[in-house]
């Protein structure tokens, strides 16, 4: 039987991780949002955006195949609508930001290439875009799993 020190040991331990790992969650996170929030541009008018998906599983690929990914919007607001940055969550992610704005009623596009080199197995990656909305962060994701070229 296991003395209650080593139990009680390991329960702090065990604790202590999952505060540490929160915490750094969350600084992540924050960062993200402080990095974005010194190029919003609150002169510009909010507006409203639909997407037509957030989420997209992209299935699987060998192991050294680019692969394009598309998040299509409408400006469903009364103003233009301004993308002002798109970010990848890695650098195997290289995000497009359009160049123009949107007009009330405009369909665009966010369109991103990821490279499948040397990211074998199950691959969650996020783009977080920055645009003249209520919310001005916007995160879509993608997932695909990068199988090994034979």
């Amino acid at each position: 039987m296991k003395s209650p020190v080593v139990i009680l040991s390991l329960f702090l331990l065990a604790s202590f991780s999952i505060i540490v790992v929160s915490r750094v969650n969350k600084l992540q996170k924050k960062g993200k949002q402080t990095r974005f929030e010194n190029r919003i541009d609150r002169t510009i008018p909010a507006t409203t955006v639909e997407w037509t998906d957030t989420v997209q599983n992209l299935g699987k690929v060998i192991e050294g195949t680019t692969v394009n990914v598309q998040f299509t919007f409408k400006n469903t607001g009364s103003k233009m609508l301004v993308v002002t940055d798109v970010a990848a969550s890695c650098g195997c992610t290289i995000p497009e930001k359009p160049q123009k704005p949107f007009s009330p009623g405009e369909i665009g596009t966010i369109n991103a290439t990821f490279d499948s080199k040397n990211r074998g197995g199950m691959n969650h990656k996020m783009l977080t875009v920055l645009l003249n909305t209520e919310r001005r962060l916007q995160d879509l994701t993608f997932d695909v799993e990068v199988i090994a070229a034979k």
